[in-house]
């Protein structure tokens, strides 16, 4: 698994990841600071995006 690959999966899912040393930042598309998760590994950041992802996909299809 590759910090790319991550990246764009998650951002098909409307989630942005960027990585800042060993620190990983997710958040949504203009999220600010208090919605964002941060993760040490790929895999972790990619459960994280995930769980991002899904309620807020499942609130905003009732609109």
């Amino acid at each position: 698994m590759r910090f790319s690959d991550v990246r764009e999966s998650l951002r098909s899912i409307g989630v942005v990841m960027s990585k800042r040393g060993e620190t990983i930042r997710l958040n949504y598309f203009g999220g600010l600071e208090d919605t964002a998760k941060y993760a040490t590994d790929l895999q972790e950041a990619l459960a994280l995006g995930r769980e991002l992802a899904g309620p807020r996909r499942t609130g905003s299809s009732g609109r």
